[in-house]
């Protein structure tokens, strides 16, 4: 693992859990997330060998205050391969979150989203919202 100004680049074995937290990182009926999940320069994931998915699931519930929200996994090597960058950096919003891990897309807005529709294409789905 790689060290720099970042944290540590999380491994490509990795599977990591990103929250749906809104509508609109949903398509209800193709039950699926939106490429809106992914298309941000930074978001945040939990690194799945580190936290139960029922942990995810309280941390959504009630850290996040989304209890209609879900989750979803992606491998982290296969992000990589589309232009994703994760690295195992705490939040300080949430300090004792020890999974916690930022995806960075250091892309323009159009290559992010055309990145971040990719993403999607290849996610697991793990718990449905219900929006």
């Amino acid at each position: 693992m790689a060290n720099g100004p970042l944290g540590p680049t999380v491994a490509d074995h990795e599977k990591l859990y990103r929250f749906i937290t809104t509508p609109d990182w949903w398509v209800a009926d193709e039950k699926r997330p939106s490429s809106a999940a992914f298309a941000h320069p930074l978001y945040s994931v939990n690194i799945a060998s580190l936290i139960t998915l029922e942990d995810s699931l309280d941390q959504l519930h009630e850290d996040l205050g989304c209890p209609n929200g879900g989750i979803v996994s992606f491998q982290c090597g296969h992000a990589r391969t589309l232009g994703f960058d994760a690295r195992h950096e705490r939040d300080e919003q949430f300090p004792d979150n020890e999974a916690h891990a930022h995806v960075y897309c250091h892309a323009e807005r159009n290559q992010r989203k055309k990145k971040a529709r990719a993403l999607a294409g290849a996610c697991q789905r793990e718990i449905d919202p219900s929006f």
